[in-house]
């Protein structure tokens, strides 16, 4: 039985959409409840994940709290072990009657797969440059999403980064610029020119095919 009476639970550390950092399910995770009206002594709440009952049934406090009144619930991390979305609900159980009535749910996602899959393509770097900069092109990859965040590596050595943006999905490439110090730095004829991503849920791409560019600017 469902019931507009109660509110849906709120998982404090999910991001506005709903994702779950890597970082933050390390541990069991606070599923925040609203105490609802009509409540009875004995009355009791249990969370729920895709329709199933998870953990003990927890007895509302006494004194009853105000409609209202933040109540927590745990979830257990061993429940969100698979990558996916995930619909987090309560059941409230009235005692002595047992009868039962279920919240509207939240839903938050679990991303575990890593940018790029098996393969990311070098950076692509025009034949001319323009002024004190080169600019590297960077193909399309797996997974390429807004947030992401794309780390150069120069010589093995942390150079420019860029976040991808929503309209680089789509309208235009995503543009990476090497300055000439950037290049320069190095004191090689040639540097080598890498990259991996980190998304969003803080997984990271294994590191990109190499590009070796001539230092001529």
């Amino acid at each position: 039985m469902k019931s507009a009476g109660l509110a849906a639970p709120s998982v404090p550390v999910a991001e506005s959409d709903g994702l779950i950092k890597l970082a933050n399910i390390t541990q069991n995770l606070s599923v925040v409840v609203e105490a609802w009206a009509y409540s009875d002594e004995g009355d009791v709440f249990q969370l729920m994940v895709n329709g199933i009952t998870v953990g003990q049934a927890q007895p509302i406090p006494v004194p009853l709290p105000l409609p209202g009144t933040l109540l927590s619930l745990t979830l257990p991390i061993e429940e969100l072990e698979k990558g996916g979305h995930y619909r987090i609900a309560y059941r409230v159980t009235n005692m002595p009657g047992g009868i039962t009535v279920e919240s509207p749910s939240t839903t938050i996602r679990i991303d575990r797969t890593k940018p790029g899959a098996t393969l990311l393509a070098p950076l692509i770097f025009p034949t001319a440059t323009l002024g004190d900069q080169l600019i590297g092109l960077l193909p399309s990859y797996a997974g390429m999403a807004p947030g992401d965040v794309i780390q150069t590596l120069l010589n093995g050595v942390a150079g420019p980064s860029h976040q991808v943006q929503a309209d680089e999905l789509t309208l235009r490439p995503v543009e990476i610029a090497f300055s000439r110090e950037h290049l320069q730095a190095h004191a090689a004829e040639t540097v080598s020119v890498e990259y991996f991503v980190t998304d969003r849920a803080g997984n990271v791409s294994i590191t990109s095919l190499p590009t070796l560019v001539s230092i001529k600017l």
